[in-house]
């Protein structure tokens, strides 16, 4: 677990880090890097001897600094939430649910509609970059 000023968090975001935000402590966050789909443990050496597959890109510019202003967004509120980057896409998981920025648009998965936390904090910002589309969950 790493202690960040917001700012140091919100600059690691906007370069592309993944991380999560596990709580504060006074002025500043606790972060460490998300858990990944490993279950178990495994040395370093036993996991790059794994055949590593080519990333087909990175998230965009735009991405990365919505990505940016919601971690802002949300640190300032001390909302826990986790960040992942994956190629032409950002995934911010928060609350109950997720959103996930993709070229177009912004999907929101996992919450009941748009006045539920922590998307008021942050909706304007993803209107502003695109379509926002609120998936409803299957019955």
């Amino acid at each position: 677990m790493e202690k960040v000023s917001l700012s140091e968090l919100v600059a690691r975001v906007r370069n592309g880090e993944n991380l999560e935000v596990v709580g504060y402590e006074d002025d500043v966050a606790l972060i460490e890097k998300p858990k990944g789909v490993v279950k178990g443990d495994f040395t370093q050496e036993d996991l790059s001897e794994l055949k590593k597959r080519k990333p087909r890109g990175k998230p965009t510019k735009d991405q990365l600094e919505l990505a940016a202003e919601v971690a802002r967004r949300l640190g300032e509120a001390r909302r826990l939430f986790k960040v992942v980057f994956g190629p032409k896409e950002v995934t911010i998981r928060a609350g109950n649910g997720f959103m996930r920025v993709v070229e177009d648009s912004v999907k929101l998965a996992g919450y009941k509609n748009l006045e539920e936390d922590p998307i008021p904090l942050v909706i304007d910002v993803l209107k502003n970059y695109g379509e926002v589309k609120l998936l409803r969950p299957l019955r």
